[in-house]
């Protein structure tokens, strides 16, 4: 058996001088341009904006951080979704006691809405939300007799 499989070519003799560089390609005629007329400048350059000198739009800010420095922060992670999670997560907690009645909506909404705080960036108020409405989900089970007694 062979070493080599025969689907490859055999090796070239070992004394075979190695091809020479362009030895087969002839040498191209020069090529003849004319003179430009008296006063040609040539083309001048186009006028396109360089990438590094375009003008661009400034930036979104995601966190505003104003003169308040952290505050504005914490401000910011607590708004939009995270908000209506937190709130949602505390209505489950009260209502059961004020009106006597589970609202298995809440605490769904407060999840589902602390899940949309986390992925809009709003990671603090989303986690706090969908922690205060897990809690208000199990208080509002234990006080309506569905869970535990």
């Amino acid at each position: 058996m062979a070493d080599a499989p025969a689907s490859y070519p055999p090796p070239p003799p070992p004394n075979a001088p190695p091809p020479m560089f362009g030895a087969d390609a002839a040498p191209s005629p020069p090529v003849y341009l004319p003179p430009p007329p008296p006063g040609y400048a040539g083309p001048t350059a186009p006028d396109y904006a360089q990438p590094y000198e375009k003008p661009q739009a400034p930036m979104e800010v995601s966190a505003p951080i104003g003169f308040l420095g952290g505050l504005g922060y914490l401000s910011y992670q607590f708004g939009g979704p995270a908000i209506v999670s937190i709130l949602a997560g505390l209505a489950c907690i009260a209502l059961p006691f004020a009106a006597n009645r589970y609202f298995i909506v809440l605490p769904i909404t407060g999840i589902l809405s602390g899940a949309r705080a986390i992925q809009g960036g709003r990671a603090i108020g989303g986690i706090v939300g969908i922690t205060v409405s897990v809690l208000g989900g199990v208080i509002s089970l234990i006080a309506s007799g569905i869970l535990g007694g």
